[in-house]
């Protein structure tokens, strides 16, 4: 019994797919290559989101602060020399003390392996040098374009006494 139901049902099956074949995928023709194609998943030019009062899922519904590009400060130029060294990249190597004021000499190493010899009354960048003594050099600092009577003092002491 169980073996006329079985050969009952392979019958049935077997006039269905005679009667009713499948259709065979047919293989695609090769589609001439298009060079104006866009991207798949760009928006077509004449898109237009029609909201019907929703928003639009992707837009960020919270909008961001615009920034406004701070304008880059003047760079500042120096000049060469001594004249362009600032109290901060000047350290102190040597000084030469005599009974003669003004023949005190400090020697300033600087940035970039120079070496200056400077008096009292010699300018830096952004100071004057003020003093010289036998362990340390006076400048008198100020910002550069400010009032020269607000300066501040600054003494340095010798390269080698300050370890």
């Amino acid at each position: 019994m169980i073996q006329r139901v079985f050969t009952l049902i392979g019958l049935s099956i077997l006039v269905v797919g005679l009667a009713f074949p499948q259709a065979q995928p047919q293989k695609p023709a090769a589609l001439p290559q298009q060079e104006d194609q866009p991207p798949v998943l760009s928006v077509p030019k004449d898109y237009h989101y029609n909201a019907r009062g929703r928003r639009d899922p992707f837009v960020n519904p919270v909008p961001k602060p615009v920034q406004k590009a701070a304008p880059a400060p003047p760079a500042i130029v120096r000049p060469p020399g001594l004249r362009g060294v600032l109290v901060t990249e000047a350290d102190i190597i040597g000084i030469v003390v005599s009974r003669e004021p003004s023949m005190n000499v400090v020697t300033i190493a600087a940035p970039g392996g120079k070496r200056y010899f400077a008096r009292v009354g010699d300018a830096l960048f952004d100071a004057v040098l003020k003093g010289i003594k036998a362990d340390s050099v006076t400048f008198a600092v100020t910002t550069p374009g400010a009032d020269p009577t607000a300066a501040r003092e600054v003494v340095r002491k010798m390269r080698g006494e300050n370890k």
